[in-house]
């Protein structure tokens, strides 16, 4: 009788390849992202820039100024209620935004930066079937990443 070598051990799933796995059901649609963007929008967020509000706020400073050189103290005023305003109302919705493409374009595209988001908080994963959502930091992605993938089928 031979020694028949037994097959090899599978391979252990790598960090990189579940990664790949959550950006394949991302873009199937079958995982959502729910964003904090309080949390996301910190100085210290691995996404968080603060040039995206500080472009209204510089923005508003230099009008404000122009304003009173060229008016007087009531012109300065209205404008710089004008540019809090124009903050509050399309300048988050331009930071909100550009902050959710950030995290599409970049943590979706290194597992590094996605695992130090992930660190961070701030972001959910949520299932399209309507399962529970697993947020950062305490949630386990890969779980959830394992299960999508397993309840698909071969």
């Amino acid at each position: 009788m031979t020694d028949i070598p037994a097959p090899p051990a599978p391979e252990s799933e790598t960090a990189e390849q579940l990664f790949q796995t959550l950006v394949l059901l991302h873009d199937q649609g079958r995982v959502s992202l729910r964003l904090d963007f309080s949390r996301l929008n910190h100085m210290d967020s691995p996404v968080g820039v603060e040039a995206d509000s500080n472009i209204w706020v510089y923005g508003g400073l230099v009008l404000t100024g122009l304003a009173f050189w060229f008016g007087d103290v009531y012109w300065a005023a209205g404008v710089a209620v004008a540019g809090i305003t124009a903050y509050y109302t399309v300048g988050r919705a331009y930071v909100r935004r550009r902050l959710a493409l950030r995290i599409e374009e970049r943590a979706f595209k290194d597992l590094a930066l996605w695992q130090k988001l992930w660190r961070w908080g701030g972001v959910a994963l949520v299932p399209a079937t309507g399962g529970e959502a697993c947020a950062a930091p305490k949630g386990n992605w890969i779980a959830l990443v394992r299960s999508l993938r397993d309840s698909s089928g071969p």
